[in-house]
């Protein structure tokens, strides 16, 4: 069973009287993986945020669920942490699922378990979060996304500041989780990646300026690739 289908018709959103985005209409099928490619500045992160019912916005946002997956998940951006809060990053996933005090005892939780184990970050629990590199950073926020067990993932930039070896182990947790049948969009700035891994892409600039599949869309947009980057 695929993961929902999303469809989005003349979606406006303005923060502070600012047009962010402006009459975008996009259909993404369901149990895809979709990229979402584009400037800085143009929208990519607005566009995800309206998604995830984090932006007011105009016009239609319409996830179809399949009967009995109604479930999402949301990875933000990395943004700057203050590095002196006593937040452990197993404090930080316990606040995304129970509804305890994180202070009060702890004694474990089978959806916790799972996925410290499916994304390898048993050694990272203890440890602060100001105190983590950006890439054991984002391990964490995607356990935190994977946490409910989504039928769709929201994933902002989720490979940023991530290491060779880091960046592998999650794009594996994805491609499984697309095999699952789980729906994918995220927003990438690697062309190689978004080739190699998309069904589709989407280039945002203001609006929806494009949408193809990602060489026949990257190549019809060359002169704008000075967003993009190459994997190191």
């Amino acid at each position: 069973m695929m993961g929902p289908s999303l469809y989005l018709a003349n979606v406006n959103v303005t923060v502070k009287g600012m047009p962010l985005l402006e009459s975008l209409d996009l259909n993404l099928d369901g149990g895809q993986w979709h990229g979402i490619a584009g400037p800085n500045g143009g929208g990519k992160s607005t566009l995800l945020k309206a998604i995830a019912g984090l932006h007011n916005h105009s016009g239609s946002i319409k996830l179809h669920w399949p009967e009995g997956r109604n479930h999402a998940g949301y990875m933000p951006q990395l943004s700057p942490f203050d590095a002196s809060l006593p937040v452990t990053a197993l404090d930080f996933l316990r606040m995304h699922c129970d509804k305890r005090p994180v202070w009060r005892r702890f004694k474990g939780d089978p959806k916790i378990d799972a996925v410290v184990e499916r994304v390898g970050i048993n050694k990272l629990l203890g440890k602060r979060l100001g105190t983590l590199s950006s890439g054991e950073r984002q391990r964490v926020l995607l356990s935190c996304a994977l946490l409910n067990e989504p039928h769709i993932l929201l994933l902002d930039e989720p490979l940023a500041g991530v290491d060779k070896h880091g960046r592998e182990q999650i794009l594996e947790i994805l491609v499984q989780f697309k095999a699952n049948g789980g729906t994918i969009v995220m927003i990438e700035h690697d062309w190689q990646i978004l080739q190699a891994h998309c069904d589709t892409l989407s280039w945002i600039d203001g609006g929806l300026q494009g949408h193809d599949d990602p060489t026949t869309l990257l190549q019809s947009f060359q002169s704008l690739h000075i967003g993009l980057r190459h994997a190191s």
